[in-house]
């Protein structure tokens, strides 16, 4: 059976869920669960659903119904797919909210919660992200990621994020980054792209990470 991509309705059904009093108050937005689902579909072992919904609801939810359950299981696992099409094809990629950073520190704009959980997808997996080879090409790519996310605070993070002109700079390049990180990943040697994430010169440290 072909993929059928979500439609409006589906994605909207979704958004209104993963809100609503049904599920754990630390469950992913769909905006989280979307940079979530993102990290998952990069990484090059295959996760299983049953090891990442429970990630996503914390607990849980309180389904009305089996049918409920079964059909926000389905649409989180076709987003998932949704998002490894996207990846695969040759269009850049899309995220589902605007590339900027909360204008005031207690807050988080959609971009922070996205890369938020990005980087949640990205510990849940770390083992299959930094094999030898590649180490240093995502430890690269994954600076906007940490710069925009709410999850870091080494030097060099802070140092980028208090100045609004080259955090600007560093998280416009998340898109690219993205499909980037996909490609080294996900592709033959001779294929992956040189690294694009280090225009302004500034290198992770990976060990300085901090998680949640």
């Amino acid at each position: 059976m072909a993929h059928q991509p979500l439609d409006d309705l589906e994605l909207e059904t979704l958004e209104a869920f993963l809100e609503s009093d049904q599920v754990h108050e630390e469950c992913q937005n769909f905006v989280m669960a979307h940079g979530f689902l993102t990290a998952l579909a990069i990484c090059p072992a295959n996760i299983a659903s049953e090891q990442w919904l429970p990630v996503v609801f914390e607990e849980e939810p309180k389904f009305n119904s089996s049918k409920e359950g079964k059909q926000i299981h389905q649409y989180l696992i076709r987003l998932y797919a949704d998002i490894e099409k996207e990846l695969e094809s040759e269009d850049g990629f899309i995220l589902p909210c605007d590339i900027e950073m909360a204008s005031a520190e207690d807050e988080l704009s959609e971009l922070q919660e996205w890369a938020t959980g990005f980087m949640e997808g990205v510990f849940m997996t770390e083992v299959h992200w930094f094999e030898s080879d590649k180490e240093e090409a995502i430890a690269e790519l994954l600076l906007p990621m940490m710069v925009a996310s709410d999850l870091f605070d080494d030097e060099e993070v802070v140092q980028i994020r208090s100045s609004e002109k080259l955090t600007q700079s560093c998280i416009a390049q998340i898109p690219e980054v993205v499909t980037d990180m996909f490609l080294v990943l996900r592709t033959e040697p001779e294929k992956r792209p040189f690294p694009k994430a280090n225009n302004n010169k500034h290198k992770q440290n990976k060990n300085k990470k901090k998680k949640r």
